[in-house]
């Protein structure tokens, strides 16, 4: 018997034509209310990857100077984005995947919320001497090796998402590419400088890609929620 529809079997006494009058036992068959499955709009990624574009789009602006002044009045702007709409709902959304059983998807989540939030620790703890007080060629060699730690952990996870779909799989290799070129950038740079311009500028430019697809798996996801279809994922590069 199916769980979204069961049948009740009840016993009921009618008259009978057929037996002079007396009363016989006849099961009458009676439809229960069909149950409601597991919702599909019960998504982590409807949380997951708003959280995850908005993080990327502040970091982006934070490395170009946008409106910048000074770097702790342009962290103001970012920093509470990225502790706060990245790294905690980010690591809400994988909380909600595990409820799910969707272990993927609390994986892939938990990881971007992680990185958002120590990326964080790093940066407020460098400004204010968490740390110790560490010279500037320091800074920009622990920056390079927070940058390098990352990027491994990413690149693994990217050959692990071959067989997801090409659109999320696209998403990790353009973290993996803005994560090498940000290294470089950082570990060839002269000193009191932010960055070698020439490889800084392609990592900047992969971060700006990243919010518009985190967005459009959002809006894929919405959309699917709410009765639609999944937009056009690609197919995996391995199948299942």
């Amino acid at each position: 018997m199916s769980s979204d529809r069961r049948e009740l079997m009840t016993t009921t006494e009618i008259p009978s034509q057929t037996s002079n009058g007396h009363k016989v036992a006849v099961e009458k068959t009676e439809t229960a209310p069909t149950e409601v499955p597991t919702s599909l709009s019960a998504n982590p990624a409807l949380l997951g990857y708003p959280a995850f574009a908005i993080g990327a789009l502040s970091l982006a602006l934070f490395l170009t100077g946008f409106n910048q002044t000074t770097i702790p009045s342009t962290l103001a702007g970012g920093l509470p984005i990225m502790i706060v709409a990245s790294g905690l709902l980010l690591i809400v959304a994988s909380i909600w995947a595990i409820k799910r059983n969707d272990g993927v998807q609390a994986a892939i989540f938990g990881l971007f919320g992680a990185f958002w939030l120590s990326f964080t620790v790093l940066i407020v703890g460098l400004l204010d001497n968490w740390f110790g007080k560490l010279p500037e060629p320091a800074q920009r060699g622990a920056n390079a090796n927070f940058l390098l730690v990352w990027f491994v952990l990413m690149l693994a996870m990217t050959f692990a998402t071959l067989r997801l779909p090409k659109a999320i799989t696209l998403l990790f290799v353009l973290v993996d590419f803005s994560l090498i070129t940000l290294f470089s950038a950082v570990s060839i740079a002269r000193p009191g400088a932010g960055g070698d311009p020439f490889i800084l500028h392609p990592g900047i430019a992969a971060l700006f890609i990243m919010p518009f697809l985190g967005l459009y798996l959002f809006m894929s996801a919405t959309n699917a929620a709410l009765g639609g279809k999944s937009f056009p994922m690609g197919k995996p590069f391995i199948k299942r």
